[in-house]
């Protein structure tokens, strides 16, 4: 068999495609040290501010309340005053759903839970009848539900009608005492 001659001369790079390639691969090595100083500024940063949120949310708060301190000016300018923030998020599976709404209406905070019904196509006919069957469906606006107990926690300024410990846990409600500092205006 005559052996072909393929021509494979494309293959063979110019000096001007190696400077680009060459260029290529040192911007690559610049991009790559670039990342680098990044991640570790990163890294910085997220220790920074644990330590931040640990001094704000834990040590300056205790120190505070040990003293009987809800704000304190700064000698630098500024203040520091202590801060309550209020954290919730129910559940939404059925059966936790029932139960809030069930702690709600047991709590005079039944007036924030939301009604619908839904018929089945299986019962449309039955309609006509006065015996309507409906499966009911509840649902409870979060921001609606942290307001009503913090109110509730007389958090809000109101008296207090039921504690913590009287939340069903499903709810997930936190409170988070932090201090807010406050700088000077420049």
């Amino acid at each position: 068999m005559a052996q072909q001659n393929e021509d494979y001369s494309y293959l063979q790079m110019e000096n001007d495609d190696k400077k680009v390639l060459k260029n290529l691969a040192q911007m690559g090595e610049q991009l790559k040290t670039l990342k680098a100083e990044m991640l570790k500024a990163e890294a910085a940063a997220e220790a920074a501010k644990k330590a931040y949120e640990h001094y704000a949310n834990v040590i300056i708060p205790s120190e505070m309340f040990s003293a009987g301190v809800n704000s304190i000016s700064l000698a630098s300018g500024g203040s520091l005053s202590i801060s309550h923030k209020f954290y919730c998020q129910p559940n939404k599976n059925a059966e936790d759903r029932k139960t809030i709404v069930e702690w709600l209406r047991a709590n005079n905070g039944g007036h924030i839970v939301e009604h619908d019904a839904s018929v089945s196509a299986a019962d449309m006919e039955k309609l006509k009848d006065n015996g309507i069957p409906f499966i009911e469906n509840t649902s409870v606006n979060t921001q609606k539900l942290k307001s009503f107990i913090k109110d509730g926690l007389g958090a809000s300024g109101g008296v207090q009608q039921f504690t913590m410990e009287d939340i069903p846990a499903c709810i997930h409600f936190q409170e988070v005492t932090t201090v807010e500092l406050e700088l000077p205006k420049e």
